[in-house]
């Protein structure tokens, strides 16, 4: 299967040279339903390293890597540099599979949505993303580049799904209540601040 994929790779013009899949599968177990597209890029040795994002219907987020390079232990933090064309680079956190040490992962959560949903949606109109890869002591580094023709296309469903990679990201349910709750602290700080000034107010 290796052989065949590297061959169609070699005889495709280099502005398609990545190959993107998507898959969708629902749980038999706990029914979860997942999306998730990946694409191949530069192969180091005899293996493809790749890029791509995953989503199931809990609205976990993550954005896949496969570096094919040994990197630190099982579960070990990693720190990714995204960079798409002439965009700044966009530097991550995130740790090998319990299962790899060539391959990782960066969770989406509160604190990096607004840089993943940025890097995705440079990804959409991007050519080419180049990632480096490094343990959390800068000592070891895997640099690779993946062609992002077809990205756009294939990972509509599972952007969808978690809806990531629009120009404006829709509000969580979570965020929502939670800016409820601010504007009423908010109103009732005010109201506690005009309160305390008119009972100390000369009326001059």
């Amino acid at each position: 299967m290796r052989t065949l994929i590297l061959l169609l790779t070699l005889l495709l013009p280099a502005s398609v040279c990545a190959n993107w899949f998507k898959e969708h599968n629902v749980d038999k177990f706990d029914g979860v339903e997942t999306h998730r597209t990946w694409g191949f890029g530069n192969i180091i040795g005899e293996e493809f390293t790749s890029y791509g994002i995953r989503c199931d219907s809990r609205s976990k987020l993550l954005l896949t890597l496969g570096f094919v390079t040994e990197l630190e232990n099982f579960n070990a933090p990693i720190d990714v540099v995204f960079k798409v064309d002439g965009n700044d680079p966009i530097h991550l956190e995130g740790q090998l599979f319990s299962n790899s040490r060539k391959s990782g992962f960066v969770r989406a959560d509160k604190s990096n949505i607004s840089m993943i949903n940025q890097l995705i949606l440079q990804s959409r109109e991007g050519r080419v993303i180049d990632i480096r890869v490094s343990n959390v002591e800068q000592s070891q580094f895997v640099e690779y580049s993946v062609p992002l023709y077809g990205f756009s296309k294939f990972s509509k469903a599972t952007r969808s799904a978690c809806s990531v990679g629009s120009v404006r990201m829709e509000m969580t349910p979570e965020d929502k209540a939670e800016l409820v709750k601010l504007n009423q602290q908010l109103k009732e700080t005010k109201q506690r601040i005009a309160d305390l000034e008119a009972k100390y107010s000369t009326g001059f």
